[in-house]
């Protein structure tokens, strides 16, 4: 499977290639729902990983998460700082 993606004004353009069939391309237009960029790019991965990833559930041994964290300069999460 090949994905190919550009960005545009207002979202994203995804085509996919299954490869299946040279003919055979899927091409979707995703628009952003709201302003924050991190948050729109985060939908559009649990949109793709939704789509076409691999099947998972709660019972899975391995799942995708897709997160949105602060920046290391905004919280700590435990790991040792250098001094």
């Amino acid at each position: 499977m090949i994905f190919e993606i550009k960005k545009a004004k207002n979202g994203t353009i995804l085509k996919v290639n299954s490869g299946i069939e040279d003919n055979e391309i899927e091409e979707i237009v995703y628009q952003e729902k709201y302003d924050d960029e991190i948050e729109c790019f985060a939908d559009f991965l649990r949109y793709l990983e939704e789509h076409y990833g691999p099947p998972a559930d709660r019972h899975s041994a391995k799942r995708i998460y897709i997160n949105i964290r602060p920046g290391d300069k905004f919280e700590d999460y435990g790991v040792p700082h250098s001094k």
